[in-house]
């Protein structure tokens, strides 16, 4: 009996040693990070090039005035994204930035673009991948320029005669125009503060200025689009580009021209649908492959797009926020509203903004809420923002945000994900999805060493249907037994030892 043990346990631990070295060898053999370009319009989920099913954890950077780019320096709780942050972030679990690209740093004179600015957002890029983050190009605004008290457009953008001068910015929020300077923005600086920017949308000026951009005035539309064929051309074949965010919270148009922009909805195939799709007719000139997102306006309960840019829907993503307000109800709410936006235009939907910043009691449970519920709808997300995360007096993360970043998800699932979710008070992460035999690349889930610090323990079921596999640090890879030859139900439970 003893020596049938024995027997046993070499035969094990050589089956093991085999398996393991097959795992070894598809890592080696499939280097790097996988490209991500499509969407499995069935199911509503991205996909990598294995046909895996992709979820994403990340955070927002974003620079709002010049540069226009976050520096390379480590400086906790300002502002920077240089090698020491993309560590950060990688050991926090996370695998998407939402990097901001700002159309007034790239193309400060008209038709001429600066190469030095789009080079370091380049680098950036590059530093992400080299920690295993995916990045989401985005171009960012607030209330569209600086003549505006916001920032995204170039400079020479806004004309100072588009509106009466008694009408000028920030009409009616204030009865008087703002006095400005030469350059026709508003001074002293200081006088934006004296405005909600989230309120300056509903000014004559930034409707006004939204209105020609739709419209295409002067070919500014156009030059939105061109602007966007230059950035696609610069990242067309970077392997860690998962998409192509198009506008950040697009506000609706010239409601003063047009009150019924107001109307959730309406905004979306009136005004957005079309600059969408000139935008993407000139990103698919130089290149056919990243995903485009493409957001609604904010106002929107469910979305109003007649059809996704291009009507492509296998070749975009719904890039969506959650804000209360402008949302109404709770998250769990929107992001059901956001999944019949999916079935309808056969695409997927990303949450890429949400409350990530220290706050009462009120907003903090909000935040592990909102956790709970992207897991229970299988819903990938990106917090606003990473500067939040750090106290600026210690230089350390505030462990209340920290938590939440490094929880424990599936960034691939071989097959089709049933359900996940994570348990922060009893650190357990159960998935459940059906198996796919056509796929050979792992499932990989993302266990940070912040939160597993003794490490943790797997079961599966079946029995033996998965090899175990520690990729890294973070990264447990679990591939599907080649005994599996059918679609298999299997679960997972990960939990801390």
């Amino acid at each position: 009996m003893a020596a049938a043990s024995s027997l046993l346990a070499v035969l094990g631990t050589l089956l093991a040693g085999v398996l393991a070295q097959d795992a070894e060898g598809w890592y080696k053999a499939h280097p790097g990070m996988a490209r991500i370009s499509q969407v499995n319009q069935d199911t509503h989920q991205i996909v990598d090039e294995f046909n895996r099913t992709r979820f994403f954890h990340g955070t927002n950077v974003v620079m709002k005035e010049s540069p226009w780019h976050r520096p390379l320096e480590w400086v906790p709780g300002v502002s920077s994204f240089g090698k020491q942050d993309v560590q950060n972030l990688h050991d926090l679990g996370l695998n998407i930035v939402r990097l901001g690209h700002s159309w007034a740093g790239a193309e400060p004179v008209r038709g001429s673009y600066n190469q030095t600015f789009l080079d370091i957002m380049k680098k950036q890029t590059k530093m992400a991948e080299e920690h295993g983050l995916y990045v989401l190009v985005d171009a960012h605004q607030d209330c569209l320029s600086r003549q505006l008290c916001g920032h995204g457009v170039p400079d020479w953008f806004v004309k100072e005669d588009w509106v009466s001068s008694s009408k000028m910015y920030p009409f009616p929020l204030k009865l008087t125009p703002f006095t400005v300077d030469e350059n026709g923005f508003p001074s002293p600086q200081s006088l934006c503060d004296t405005v909600d920017w989230s309120l300056s949308y509903t000014s004559v000026a930034v409707g006004n200025a939204f209105g020609r951009l739709y419209n295409n005035y002067d070919g500014l539309g156009d030059a939105f689009a061109a602007y966007w064929k230059r950035l696609a051309s610069e990242y067309a074949k970077t392997t860690n580009v998962v998409g192509y965010n198009l506008l950040n919270e697009p506000w609706v148009g010239d409601t003063w021209a047009d009150p019924t922009l107001l109307v959730p909805g309406v905004a979306d195939h009136k005004v957005l649908e079309g600059l969408w799709n000139r935008a993407t007719k000139q990103i698919r000139t130089v290149d056919n492959d990243t995903l485009i997102w493409f957001e609604g306006a904010t106002l929107d309960v469910l979305s109003g797009f007649n059809n996704v840019p291009l009507g492509d829907g296998s070749k975009s993503v719904h890039s969506f926020h959650y804000y209360s307000p402008p949302q109404l109800g709770s998250i769990s709410t929107t992001l059901n509203n956001r999944h019949k936006d999916n079935e309808r235009l056969r695409t997927a939907g990303v949450l890429t903004e949400l409350t990530f910043w220290m706050g009462d009691d009120k907003q903090m449970q909000g935040l592990t809420d909102a956790m709970a519920a992207t897991d229970a709808n299988m819903v990938s997300w990106i917090g606003w923002a990473y500067e939040n995360l750090y106290n600026g007096t210690s230089g350390q993360p505030y462990p209340e945000l920290a938590k939440h970043y490094s929880r424990a998800y599936p960034a691939a699932i071989a097959g089709t994900p049933i359900s996940f979710g994570f348990s922060e008070s009893s650190t357990t992460f159960k998935l459940q999805f059906t198996s796919d035999p056509n796929i050979d690349a792992p499932t990989e889930i993302i266990l940070p060493p912040s939160t597993f610090p003794s490490g943790y323990k797997v079961q599966v079921s079946p029995d033996g249907s998965l090899l175990q596999y520690a990729l890294d640090k973070r990264t447990l890879a679990l591939f599907t037994s080649t005994s599996i030859k059918t679609a298999t139900d299997i679960s997972v439970t990960v939990s801390s030892k």
